[in-house]
């Protein structure tokens, strides 16, 4: 959940995948053992998501992520850190569609990992130190379960709700989750994502929002909260918060 106005801070400059993921995924499974995520673009979104470093030391991609094999329809990486799955599976795949079709798009997608001021992470066996800096982000904290359970309910946030949602950086001790809502009320407001995240039938399980007006509240799961808010746009470029 991030756009051009709030990139991840480890997406690539040139290849950003992450501020515009949600155009090409499909659906999101979460499954005991693995996040299963159904796009119409796998090696692509794959491409983007396996950990390159460049310029010296920077790390593009999901630190600690290693690709593991592909099937004709399913690409399946590892997260070294935390022991997680994720597979990346082609939602429409023709009858005559091969492995060896498989594997010449995932190079086609990764030939940008060739170039001379990339160094490819996703082959090695163990994580390098410039993955290790970055730790923080897979650091579980109070607010991982009810962050994991948003992510899995993305779906319903961008197509059903019309909007694009960024974690942005938190103000308070709350991570942030914000949104654009356009004064003619096309776009919901913070009260309504609450009440859905928690009374519908998507709702998070023992998740609790507790509403401050009509733009702004904080979803609480257990010791984690999210604090939820829908900007005016126009408010928001000036950085002047909920309309």
């Amino acid at each position: 959940m991030s756009s051009s106005q709030a990139p991840h801070p480890v997406e690539h400059p040139g290849k950003r995948c992450l501020s515009g993921i949600q155009g090409y995924l499909n659906m999101i499974l979460s499954q005991p053992d693995v996040l299963e995520v159904y796009t119409n673009t796998a090696c692509r979104i794959a491409s983007r998501l396996m950990p390159v470093r460049y310029n010296g030391g920077h790390i593009a991609g999901i630190p600690g992520l290693r690709f593991m094999d592909h099937t004709k329809r399913r690409v399946r990486l590892l997260h070294l850190p935390t022991g997680a799955r994720l597979d990346l599976i082609e939602s429409h795949v023709s009858s005559w569609f091969t492995v060896r079709d498989m594997r010449r798009t995932f190079q086609q997608e990764t030939r940008w990992h060739d170039d001379t001021q990339m160094e490819r992470l996703w082959h090695r066996p163990d994580l390098t130190r410039d993955e290790e800096a970055h730790k923080e982000l897979w650091a579980l904290k109070p607010c991982t379960p009810l962050r994991s359970a948003i992510m899995t309910r993305a779906m319903p946030f961008w197509y059903k709700n019309d909007i694009s949602p960024d974690w942005m950086p938190p103000g308070t001790h709350y991570p942030r989750l914000v949104w654009d809502a356009d004064p003619d009320e096309r776009q919901p407001k913070a009260a309504h994502i609450g009440a859905l995240l928690t009374t519908s039938p998507i709702a998070i399980p023992g998740a609790v929002f507790h509403e401050h007006g009509a733009h702004e509240g904080l979803l609480t799961l257990g010791g984690g909260s999210v604090s939820l808010t829908s900007a005016d746009p126009i408010a928001r470029v000036l950085g002047r918060g909920p309309s």
